[in-house]
């Protein structure tokens, strides 16, 4: 289970109100799979104050027991290897990469949706991902 950081969805959210349809669309897919990976409902979410799911008591001395932090967009370090897909959309998403990274992000991202890239191309990414994102 990840953690979950409303000021990260809200600055999500704030893209979809770009002028370009591939950044919005992947705004809402990451503000998506946020509140989902974080265990939540829209309607919990929505509320003034976010109750935390509820958890067995195993899991929940799991959790507690984690040392580490929450890591970009609110996921978890320790929980998985972010997608080449995941990685993307943080990347084109994130105000530290540069534009003309992005420009050229954008004619790549059919590809990255049917999962087509090169091994090369998913090593591009995981470098970007690092210096834009999780830095």
């Amino acid at each position: 289970m990840s953690t979950f950081n409303r000021t990260t969805l809200v600055k999500v959210l704030e893209i979809l109100d770009s002028s370009h349809a591939g950044e919005a669309l992947a705004a809402a897919k990451l503000a998506s799979a946020m509140v989902r990976e974080a265990g939540l409902t829209w309607e919990q979410v929505l509320a003034p104050e976010i109750a935390a799911p509820a958890l067995p008591a195993r899991a929940a001395g799991a959790v507690r027991d984690m040392a580490t932090g929450a890591g970009p967009f609110g996921y978890r370090r320790d929980q998985r290897a972010l997608s080449p897909h995941e990685q993307f959309f943080m990347v084109l998403l994130s105000p530290r990469t540069p534009s003309e990274i992005k420009r050229k992000l954008r004619g790549l991202e059919a590809r990255v949706l049917d999962g087509e890239i090169t091994p090369q191309e998913t090593q591009d990414l995981e470098f970007m991902y690092r210096s834009f994102v999780a830095g």
